[in-house]
């Protein structure tokens, strides 16, 4: 149980890290091309928020 609790620490961690960089990457206008880092950062973020990864 430990083990998990601290895993669930982790990812919610990094899920801040990945918003904070998100925020940092627009504030500056860093984007790429194609769009699917974007897309796919979106994607993960949704699918934490709707899983109730993130406190």
């Amino acid at each position: 149980m430990k083990t998990i609790e601290a895993l669930c620490g982790l990812l919610e961690e990094a899920i801040g890290i990945i918003r904070q960089q998100a925020e940092l990457l627009e504030m500056h206008g860093i984007a790429t091309r194609d769009g699917n880092m974007e897309k796919a950062r979106e994607d993960l973020l949704s699918r934490a928020e709707r899983e109730g990864w993130t406190a």
